[in-house]
């Protein structure tokens, strides 16, 4: 999802004090925590290990989504089956491989992403201008 005006802070960043890109990470990460909110709530549980993995991060650059992990290895396959998640491929690794099985799209974070994507564009125009203002451009 392109963001209006983000490519230009990016840039415009990169010389910056640290507690202006820490300011600017922090808007970017409550951007992306409407995406890891809404995946969580997708995600059915037995232990609650993988909810707890998915996190929102935010950098610079934007918002994004992190799942899995130590805690939750087998994350990844519950959302995205068999399938790689960027591709669409049949993985070729572990016991599912080859089996084309799992959604392209994934179940839980892409879904998440499509189904808020009004909010999260409002959002992050909301924060590139707040981040902006903090560094002094507006």
């Amino acid at each position: 999802m392109e963001i209006p005006g983000l490519a230009d802070l990016r840039s415009d960043l990169k010389g910056l004090p640290k507690d202006v890109k820490r300011a600017a990470e922090k808007e970017f990460e409550e951007v992306a925590e409407i995406v890891a909110s809404a995946a969580a709530r997708r995600v059915p549980s037995r232990t609650g290990n993988a909810i707890n993995t998915i996190r929102a991060k935010g950098t610079i650059g934007g918002g994004s989504i992190v799942a899995g992990g130590p805690d939750a290895p087998y994350y990844q396959w519950l959302d995205f089956g068999s399938r790689d998640p960027q591709t669409g491929n049949t993985i070729e690794e572990g016991p599912w491989r080859g089996s084309g099985a799992g959604p392209t799209g994934g179940r839980f974070i892409y879904p998440a992403i499509k189904e808020n994507a009004r909010d999260i564009l409002r959002a992050a125009e909301q924060a590139v201008d707040r981040a902006a203002r903090k560094a002094g451009f507006k």
